[in-house]
């Protein structure tokens, strides 16, 4: 029966991989899912995480080898996601998890107002500077804490960040990839030590969504930014109805 879980968890997670490497929202998908199987909350986090490590470091590695990659960029912005994980993964955010999904999909409307109307606020790609550097460490940070602690929706988020500061939603996509891989690989070794990660569940849906992933993204490549930027307010819609569906206790998706 487990190796059965294990095999639906790999094609789940090749389906999920298609759009995730790309836009993020992965765990969106897999974390109902590893719920399903009959792990609990906690363990279905932790092999979340483990799933993550995997799905966000083939995705980088492609994005590297199509020279889509800002890797210094990404090593720096990885540096503080991966210091907001270590926290969030050790501490218990006080909101309440259906009043923490309401105020998340509300976020989530308000900023895809802002991607599918971007371009008439004149925001276009620009060179950062120090100033800019310095006010993405500390939102990534912050966006790591929350990633540590849960994580669904972080890729979405991160991206989003990166292009609000103008980034290209390439470029954006690649960058945050490497900061996932970085944020979730904290957190899968704090969960680790912990006891927490089931290892046949993780490994089955990591490998999935690392297929599905190096699928996915070569195909965006050759479709350009306006194949991504689709995908992400699809995958950005989706996620609302998800986190405004649960805190109503409705079954959407």
């Amino acid at each position: 029966m487990e190796i059965l879980k294990a095999i639906g968890l790999f094609f789940a997670g090749i389906i999920g991989g298609l759009y995730a490497a790309n836009v993020g929202g992965g765990a969106l998908i897999s974390f109902p899912l590893l719920l399903l199987t009959g792990l609990p909350t906690a363990s279905a986090i932790a092999t979340q995480r483990l799933a993550a490590v995997i799905l966000e470091g083939g995705a980088a590695l492609k994005f590297y080898r199509t020279k889509n990659l800002n890797l210094k960029l990404g090593i720096f912005l990885g540096i503080a996601a991966a210091a907001g994980s270590l926290l969030g993964s050790k501490i218990l955010i006080s909101i309440n998890e259906r009043h923490l999904n309401l105020i998340i999909g509300i976020l989530l409307f308000f900023i895809t107002i802002f991607i599918l109307f971007k371009d008439r606020f004149g925001i276009k790609e620009i060179k950062l500077s120090k100033i800019h550097f310095a006010q993405l460490f500390i939102f990534t940070f912050l966006l790591g804490i929350y990633g540590g602690f849960f994580g669904a929706g972080f890729g979405i988020f991160i991206m989003m960040l990166l292009v609000f500061f103008g980034l290209t939603y390439i470029k954006g996509a690649a960058i945050g990839r490497l900061v996932g891989f970085f944020m979730s690989i904290t957190a899968a070794i704090v969960f680790a030590n912990s006891g927490l990660i089931n290892y046949l569940y993780g490994l089955s849906l990591g490998f999935g969504f690392a297929v599905g992933g190096w699928i996915g993204i070569g195909y965006a490549i050759k479709k350009g930014e306006g194949f991504v930027k689709g995908l992400l307010v699809i995958v950005v819609i989706m996620s609302i109805l998800k986190l405004i569906s649960g805190f109503f206790n409705i079954k959407i998706i």
